[in-house]
């Protein structure tokens, strides 16, 4: 074949037999040519390079091989190119070997909410651009997960008494804002605001004396009226409140009215 790839020719030689041309005039003269095709003519077709692996410390890029046709540049099967010359091109190569620098963070900002689920961002630089990107600090966190709650208060109970100081209380439950269902503690926490009181004085007015003239039962027995003003409890204003008919009566006690003293007579001399 005159090629050793792609489309040839196989050349003979053509005489007649009596080495006469015009004596084989009546004959048809066979062809001195053929066309010949041993094998394509083979070559590798490199694409482009890969974005390295790593951008800095040392990574590797790849690219896609394939053997084709020199001429009409289809495809071929690999081994149609093992009779190239020398080693295949390399499917890998190494890339950006010099070493990683430090990444730099600043610290974190505020949470974006105090409740309910919030965000923290700080500063990830890297100032030379040369370092890992797969171990980059994350910029961002989530913060402040626990629910949105407050303080919720009942209304006051009356007065313990009607004048002379008394106390009265309410009650006072941490609820989540979202649906004001009491939370239990490790759930809802309303340390951001101060917790409303429970207990509160009422009623300091001093108790009115008029109020005995208007009194005609006592709030408490009979008997242990009578006792607590035995015991001279009556100037207390609770008791003297709760025992106004029994406080308000006067005691008269019948004394002696006491006699004129005489100046003492010292007889005189003789």
């Amino acid at each position: 074949c005159s090629t050793t790839c792609g489309l040839g020719t196989y050349w003979r030689s053509v005489q007649c037999s009596t080495h006469v041309d015009s004596d084989c005039a009546t004959l048809r003269r066979p062809d001195p040519a053929k066309r010949c095709h041993l094998r394509p003519c083979a070559s590798w077709k490199v694409g482009n390079w890969s974005k390295c692996s790593r951008n800095c410390s040392g990574g590797f890029q790849i690219r896609e091989i394939q053997c084709v046709d020199s001429r009409d540049h289809r495809s071929l099967r690999p081994f149609h190119c093992r009779f190239l010359a020398g080693l295949p091109p390399p499917l890998t190569a190494s890339c950006n070997v010099e070493p990683c620098e430090e990444w730099q963070v600043e610290p974190w900002s505020e949470c974006s909410s105090s409740c309910g689920g919030g965000v923290q961002k700080r500063g990830v630089t890297c100032p030379g651009g040369l370092c890992d990107w797969t171990k980059r600090p994350t910029s961002t966190t989530s913060c402040s997960g626990h629910p949105c709650c407050h303080w919720v208060a009942g209304n006051w109970d009356p007065c313990t008494v009607s004048c002379g100081g008394g106390f009265q209380k309410r009650t006072v439950h941490c609820v989540a804002s979202e649906n004001s269902k009491t939370e239990s503690q490790d759930q809802c926490l309303c340390d951001h605001e101060p917790r409303p009181p429970e207990f509160q004085k009422c009623n300091p007015q001093a108790c009115r004396k008029n109020a005995d003239l208007l009194c005609t039962k006592d709030n408490l027995s009979a008997s242990f009226c009578q006792t607590l003003k035995t015991m001279k409890k009556c100037s207390v204003p609770t008791v003297r409140a709760q025992c106004c008919l029994s406080c308000s009566q006067t005691h008269v006690a019948h004394t002696q009215r006491p006699r004129k003293r005489q100046p003492l007579k010292i007889p005189k001399a003789p």
